[in-house]
């Protein structure tokens, strides 16, 4: 794997968590989690903690990157999560 697709799929699983613990569209499932097992549930606590969503989201990633890293649908997929992950945390930090 080199760095680039490292670095792609590194992009892939801060999207992909971020999408999980705080997007609005992900929101109707943590909120029937919640319904279902409670707040206090270890199942909710994973679905909000980034910490603990991360192994669960990176293992796939990142043997996909390894076995698929060089094709060009998984570099594309990739590029694109990764550009979104990062013109989200730079508009949320740099805008006013």
């Amino acid at each position: 794997m080199t760095i680039c697709v490292f670095l792609l799929a590194l992009g892939v699983v801060l999207r992909v968590v971020r999408f999980i613990n705080s997007d609005v569209l992900f929101a109707p499932v943590r909120e029937a989690v919640e319904r279902r097992y409670g707040d206090a549930s270890k199942i909710s606590y994973l679905l909000s903690c980034p910490w603990c969503a991360s192994p669960y989201v990176a293992v796939p990633v990142m043997a996909a990157a390894y076995a698929w890293g060089e094709h060009p649908l998984f570099v594309v997929f990739a590029a694109a999560a990764t550009a979104s992950y990062l013109v989200g945390l730079i508009s949320t930090n740099l805008d006013d």
